[in-house]
């Protein structure tokens, strides 16, 4: 077989030991070795990688005595003074250095071969080659052989590190994402225990404020009223709060039940007459004739809420003076629309999608102003799509918005 075809054939070797996926990271260098070992006729050689900043230590070899044995980097060997040098060390009979006092003690020949393995200008371990069949010696073209085979090598080492780079990050962020789990429990745990517990006491604010209303005097009325406005409203965000975890985990269940659409709005109206009044806005109604008796089947409660959201929306960001026009009307296609229609500033082209997700604020660049919907029309999205239905906003600048939600018509 010629020195040419050896070569490639170990080329295709190494690459395909490089790539075997159940091999461990020893074997494949043992295989190596032994591909090089043929390709340059020899019966002994080693590999070693540099350990730290000190020393060399033996990986592969062909005597299986010597795996694991270091080296130190400032002694007197050959594999030191090609780490240093980043250069290759032919030796055979005719070579005279203070470096290769040991080498004969250990071998039959003389003659070896030692290259560096090299990786972004770097040496990261030696190739040693020893032990010539035939003529003591390895010919130049051997030389340069070895040295192109070393860089074959790389493919190897490189394909380990990574892969023990990946097989270490993935533990490392199993770990984390298992410590994730734990403490995102611990603080859902708690958020919602702490949400729970602040219903009671805002429950009592709300029905003492109830009864003060009827002894206060009427100089002090609107502060009274005031503080209700303020209670109600966080008994609703802590409502929204509870209930937008219940629907995360699916744990709010609807009760179902036969609703007037016309009583629905109004009672919505009627619960948020006070801020309205206060703010110096009047509502409009807009209800649209049914064929049939009108009713449907829904969780009277949750819709209720979810106008009550739109509602208070519209009353916060319309001037005063304005009429906030709430309805519904059937649609041909066996369900029911329910709408809320303002004369505020509207909502940005780019946010109307975005305006319903958790926890949104919208920034209304021109002016300045932020537009937070916090969990209020988080709670009415998937209120709706729990039943079934769809949600949205249509507005312009400067001309209102129409917040609307459609649910089926169910009929039992």
């Amino acid at each position: 077989m010629t020195r040419d075809k050896r070569f490639l054939e170990a080329l295709v070797a190494i690459s395909n030991i490089s790539n075997h996926r159940k091999l461990e990271f020893g074997q494949k260098l043992e295989r190596i070795l032994l591909e090089v070992v043929n390709c340059m006729q020899a019966t002994r050689g080693s590999i070693m990688l540099v350990k730290g900043r000190r020393a060399l230590e033996v990986v592969a070899s062909t005597s299986p005595e010597l795996i694991g044995v270091k080296q130190r980097l400032d002694e007197k060997s050959p594999s030191s003074w090609v780490v240093k040098n980043k250069a290759s060390l032919y030796v055979d009979k005719t070579t005279e250095s203070d470096i290769l006092q040991n080498h004969s003690d250990h071998y039959e020949k003389e003659a070896f071969l030692v290259v560096p393995i090299i990786t972004n200008n770097r040496v990261i371990g030696v190739l040693n080659i020893t032990e010539k069949i035939g003529a003591d010696i390895f010919e130049q073209d051997e030389q340069k052989m070895l040295l192109s085979i070393a860089g074959q090598l790389i493919g190897a080492l490189e394909n380990q590190r990574l892969t023990e780079s990946l097989r270490k990050s993935k533990r490392t962020l199993g770990k984390k994402n298992l410590q994730l789990m734990k403490l995102e429990k611990l603080k859902t745990d708690l958020f919602n225990m702490l949400i729970h517990d602040l219903k009671g006491p805002i429950s009592e604010l709300v029905a003492n404020l109830d009864i003060l209303s009827y002894t206060v005097s009427d100089e002090n009325r609107q502060y009274v009223e005031t503080a209700q406005t303020g209670s109600d409203t966080l008994y609703t965000m802590v409502c929204n709060l509870l209930d937008v975890a219940r629907l995360e985990e699916g744990k709010l269940e609807l009760i179902y039940e036969k609703i007037d659409p016309q009583d629905l709005v109004k009672e919505a109206r009627a619960r948020l007459f006070g801020l309205c009044k206060q703010k110096e806005l009047s509502f409009g109604e807009n209800f649209s004739p049914s064929e049939t008796d009108g009713f449907f089947w829904a969780d009277r409660g949750v819709l209720l809420r979810v106008l009550q959201n739109f509602l208070s929306n519209a009353i916060y960001y319309s001037p005063p003076g304005e009429t906030i026009e709430a309805g519904f009307r059937y649609l041909k296609s066996r369900e029911i629309e329910f709408f809320v229609k303002d004369s505020g500033p509207g909502v940005p082209a780019e946010s109307r999608e975005s305006i319903f997700d958790k926890f949104a604020q919208i920034e209304k660049k021109k002016d300045g102003r932020i537009y937070t919907t916090g969990l209020g029309l988080t709670f009415c999205k998937m209120a709706v799509e729990a039943h079934r239905g769809k949600i949205g906003v249509k507005s312009e600048t400067r001309k209102g918005s129409r917040f609307w939600f459609v649910v089926p018509l169910e009929t039992k």
